[in-house]
């Protein structure tokens, strides 16, 4: 997304748990497409017999009827961000904007993602603040609204544009992990804006026993590829961050700011990276939608309602991919209004429904798994407050262990494919036998023109043919009945793989 695209940030967002969504009555009739029979009327009510939950971000003077009929999570466009309520000292101040859209989210049965505590842009009275002063920042906005907010955007944006794969090198100071320039990522003299805030978030939610899940926020991140079908550096990056921060990171937001920027269309692998990251144990939210018609050749009509509903179902096919929130209300209304992006025209309070919207609403109701899902299934869930108090150095990377009926000998592999016209994600999960095993390679031979052109959580050698894969430093060890996934991406088809596991 080019540089003169970040002020669309002057919104913010929030997120609510599936479990705890309530509907509401008085909603608006509508017109769709789904089968009759059970068919919910709004976007809320469908989402939430889905399973997830759909939201919008707001600011307080615009919280119309409309918000809490078509919606169940609210996320604040700007009332949270520092510039609004942080002091130099890390403290708080006017927070009657964030105070007035959290007490309408519970009055609305609506979840709240609080939007955001560390980020390079609209940082305020923390520009060129030290780690010491945003932790304490951390702490009292955190505890200011406690569990009354279901998810926290802790890190916003930490990657740089243009797919390069890099940390930003902006305030508050370098992101790069080893600081000091001595090699070492995890030492004392080591500065990371990224794990340290997050392991301050952490303390702050286990200290209170509150319910508050803990999330990194990024754009550009959506898909395996971006146009061309290069490899997206910025959602690796993104991956990498995820997993070796696992045990304070309980959930990943894809703005999906789709336009017609190479790094922000409409992948054809976006369902493959949305489970990528779910394989990790974390929730997957899209959190900032909207959809430029660029992208359907001008059409707000069929050709941006069916690419609402690409991205819609790649969610829902994906069962910890928990929430769907788009950016605004109206097209008139959105940071990007020429580009028409959003589900409905007006504004003030008196809407139209747009094609997109019934699109959205129709695949809400036909609900997860109307076509065939990756077939790796949920793994460990996001940390819990009763989880023991972290530990404020060296984070140890972590692999979630999903477990598998026992073996009989050493290890066996297992392979499930995420599959489209001309492209392919293999999941492949190692599963140790009755002893533990120390290391795994897992020989597979691809059909004629085929060839892996990504590999995660393994070491590959060749692409085409016989390829081999092996463990990683962190997922080598499996202990006896358990299991560990390493994944592929590809091109071709990859169809009849039969995998061969060999245990060290």
């Amino acid at each position: 997304m080019t540089s003169d695209l970040r002020q669309r940030h002057k919104f913010a967002r929030i997120a609510v748990p599936a479990a705890v969504l309530l509907l509401v009555g008085g909603a608006v009739t509508v017109q769709s497409s789904a089968p009759a029979a059970a068919a919910e009327t709004t976007l809320r009510a469908a989402a939430a017999k889905a399973g997830l939950f759909f939201g919008v971000a707001a600011s307080p003077n615009r919280l119309y009827s409309i918000v809490g009929q078509e919606f169940n999570q609210l996320t604040p466009e700007n009332d949270m961000k520092p510039d609004r309520i942080a002091t130099s000292s890390g403290g708080l101040q006017n927070t009657s904007g964030a105070d007035t859209l959290v007490n309408h989210a519970q009055s609305n049965n609506m979840l709240v993602r609080g939007h955001t505590l560390v980020w390079h842009s609209q940082a305020g009275a923390l520009q060129g603040a030290s780690q010491a002063t945003l932790n304490t920042f951390i702490g009292n906005a955190i505890n200011r609204w406690g569990s009354r907010i279901a998810y926290w955007d802790v890190v916003n944006e930490a990657l740089e544009d243009n797919n390069t794969g890099r940390r930003r090198n902006q305030w508050p100071h370098t992101m790069n992990r080893d600081a000091n320039g001595d090699g070492d990522y995890f030492d004392a003299g080591d500065t990371d804006v990224i794990r340290d805030s997050f392991i301050r978030a952490k303390q702050v939610v286990q200290a209170g026993g509150l319910t508050t899940k803990l999330c990194i926020n990024d754009y550009d991140v959506e898909g395996l590829t971006v146009q061309g079908g290069t490899p997206n550096r910025k959602a690796d990056a993104l991956y990498d961050i995820v997993r070796n921060y696992r045990q304070y990171i309980d959930c990943v937001g894809f703005q999906a700011h789709f336009n017609d920027n190479p790094n922000s269309i409409i992948t054809d692998d976006l369902q493959a990276n949305i489970q990528r990251f779910a394989d990790l144990g974390v929730e997957v939210h899209i959190t900032e939608l909207d959809i430029d018609d660029d992208l359907s050749n001008n059409d707000i009509g069929t050709g941006q309602a069916e690419n609402y509903r690409k991205v819609v179902r790649a969610c829902l096919n994906v069962a910890q991919c928990t929430g769907i929130t788009v950016w605004g209300i109206s097209d008139s209304e959105s940071w990007r209004s020429s580009e028409r992006g959003l589900l409905f025209t007006g504004g003030n309070g008196s809407y139209q429904k747009k094609s997109a919207y019934h699109a959205v609403l129709d695949e809400l109701n036909k609900g997860r798994n109307s076509t065939p899902p990756p077939s790796t299934p949920p793994v460990t869930p996001s940390v819990s407050p009763s989880t023991p108090p972290v530990n404020p150095t060296t984070p140890p990377p972590t692999t979630p262990p999903p477990t598998t009926p026992n073996p009989t000998t050493g290890c066996s592999a297992t392979v499930s494919l995420n599959s489209w016209t001309g492209g392919f994600v293999a999941t492949v999960r190692v599963t140790a036998a009755a002893a533990p095993i120390s290391g795994w390679s897992v020989q597979l031979t691809l059909p004629s023109g085929a060839t892996v052109t990504n590999t995660w959580n393994a070491n590959r050698t060749g692409s085409s043919g016989t390829v081999q894969f092996s463990n990683v430093s962190y997922n080598g060890s499996v202990s006896a009945g358990q299991s560990t996934e390493f994944g592929f991406q590809g091109v071709g088809t990859a169809t009849g793989l039969t995998p061969v596991c060999t245990a060290a």
